[in-house]
This record gives structure tokens, sequence and C-alpha cells, in this order.
């Protein structure tokens, strides 16, 4: 079980940048994500553009590891 600090962009109940301790069984970005729509705890934007840890873009079958910051960004718009 590795313990991580999740970074996330949530609508409901609060909207900006949420940050929570978390514990995964997980072995790659990709494989968290899953883990994370399944609990209803984690109110997660609906869609999920990029993910990054210890705050470097990764690819979504880039491991992550114990004591890690990973961060789920939505997708993002301006100019």
């Amino acid at each position: 079980m590795k313990k991580i600090t999740l970074q996330f962009y949530s609508l409901i109940p609060r909207p900006g940048i949420q940050k929570m301790p978390f514990e995964s069984d997980a072995d790659t970005v990709r494989e968290l994500l899953h883990e994370i729509q399944e609990k209803p705890a984690v109110r997660l934007t609906t869609n999920i553009s990029k993910a990054s840890v210890n705050n470097q873009f990764v690819e979504w079958d880039a491991p992550f590891a114990d004591g890690d910051l990973v961060t789920f960004l939505p997708p993002f718009s301006g100019g």
C-alpha cells in the first residue's frame, strides 16, 4: 500500500484545488485514477486530461511511489 498526497480539481462540493492524503494499491497513474473514480468520497471533475507526479507531467502508464504527490488536471482553456 502506497501513501501519497493526492491533488485534484474539484467541482463538488468545493470548487478549486483539493489536496488530501490517499492510500493506494495501484502501480500506475492510470490505475490510480480508476481506483479514485470508484471511491465516492473523492470528487474529481468528470474530465481528466493530464496527470503529474511530483509536479512533472507523466504518461498514464507512469509509476508512482510511496510519498509522491500525484495531481490530476482537467482540460484548461484560455487565451
